[in-house]
């Protein structure tokens, strides 16, 4: 029995379908981590200090331009992430070596929603809100061209002394952490992200997965949805959202390391919460983040 012959223009054609797929794919991933490199090289033009608090100015100049001593690497994470050992002292330790968690764009592991090597761009605009808000929530963070290429560097936290300050002081510094998650929509709040300086203050770290354009935030503080923002809190939101002059100036940081959707809704969601300070309540399954330890 013969087999019947497909036309030639017939042959392949699922596969040839894919294959230019794939590649139309691969030409706007590649297009977009170019967009990425560009803004790098635009943030690093400017100074270090614009975007940061007052207080930080300093240690965001010296975190982005001192000289790299030493580099280890932290085990145990999903992205490549290093700490350096840089020349001078620490801020907040004068007889400690300046230290930075350093991570990366080449060492981030590719995720289906967030655009490709833009988790570093991310943990610096999670910064530049904290800092706005005046929180004190986010360690000095900046962009630098690292051991390993362009990347975020965060001030190293150190671990707390022997005295754990009151419940009420650490359930009030929670509480800022989870109105910052709300506005930045945060999409991985888990209790390893939460670190207890030596200061006595709660810093909340590993903030790269944030500010999509769409509602995705996980939190391991999703009880708290349904309960107002405390006073303090909600006044340092709302004091934000009505001043324009701050806002005008918190839109131009964002918008040179972020898309315009993904500004455009970091904004909508600040006139949300001042408008209605309340943590919202999220889903009971999807709210919440996965925890490996």
């Amino acid at each position: 029995m013969s087999r019947q012959r497909r036309p030639a223009g017939e042959r392949g054609s699922g596969r040839d379908v894919a294959i230019t797929a794939y590649a139309a794919e691969m030409r706007a991933e590649a297009a977009a981590v170019r967009r990425v490199s560009r803004r790098f090289s635009q943030a690093l033009a400017e100074d270090a200090a614009t975007a940061g608090a007052p207080r930080d100015a300093d240690t965001l100049r010296r975190l982005r331009s001192e000289t790299v001593t030493g580099i280890g690497r932290v085990v145990y994470s999903s992205n490549a992430v290093f700490v350096l050992e840089m020349e001078g002292p620490d801020p907040n330790r004068p007889d400690e070596p300046l230290r930075s968690i350093y991570k990366p764009a080449r060492g981030e592991r590719p995720l289906w929603d967030f655009p490709a090597q833009t988790l570093h761009m991310r943990e610096a605009a999670a910064y530049v809100v904290s800092a706005a808000l005046d929180d004190g929530v986010v360690p000095p963070t900046t962009l630098r061209d690292g051991p390993h290429g362009p990347g975020s560097v965060q001030l190293f936290v150190h671990g707390p002394d022997d005295s754990t300050p009151p419940h009420d002081v650490l359930e009030e510094q929670l509480r800022s952490v989870a109105a910052l998650d709300v506005l930045i929509n945060n999409a991985d709040r888990k209790r390893a992200h939460l670190l207890l300086g030596d200061n006595g203050h709660i810093h909340g770290i590993d903030n790269a997965l944030s500010f999509l354009p769409y509602p995705r935030q996980r939190t391991v503080l999703i009880e708290l949805g349904g309960q107002p923002l405390p006073e303090p809190v909600a006044r340092r939101v709302h004091d934000l959202a009505a001043d324009e002059s701050r806002r005008s100036a918190l839109r131009g940081s964002l918008g040179r390391i972020l898309d315009r959707d993904e500004v455009t809704a970091f904004e909508e969601r600040l006139e949300m919460l001042a408008a209605t300070p309340v943590y919202p309540s999220l889903d009971p399954w999807d709210g919440r983040p996965f925890e490996w330890w």
